[in-house]
């Protein structure tokens, strides 16, 4: 993620800064993708709710990834 972010990152709101991976990937059944490939964001972000709150805790879960700088 360092790497990305100094390659092409131009500000924090073009990196990342937490990372989590996940274990199920998206979902064809779940309508996580869409029929021309792409991902669904609004039915990831509803079914995988609970990932999306581990990731902006404020005290972040031991499987989150946190670049520190």
């Amino acid at each position: 993620m360092r790497r990305l972010a100094a390659e092409a990152g131009t500000g924090s709101s073009t990196h990342p800064a937490r990372a989590l991976v996940m274990s199920e990937p998206p979902s064809i059944d779940a309508n996580e993708i869409t029929d021309k490939g792409y991902i669904n964001q609004r039915a990831v972000l509803e079914r995988r709710a609970a990932l999306i709150e581990k990731l902006h805790a404020d005290s972040p879960a031991p499987e989150v990834i946190v670049t520190t700088e």
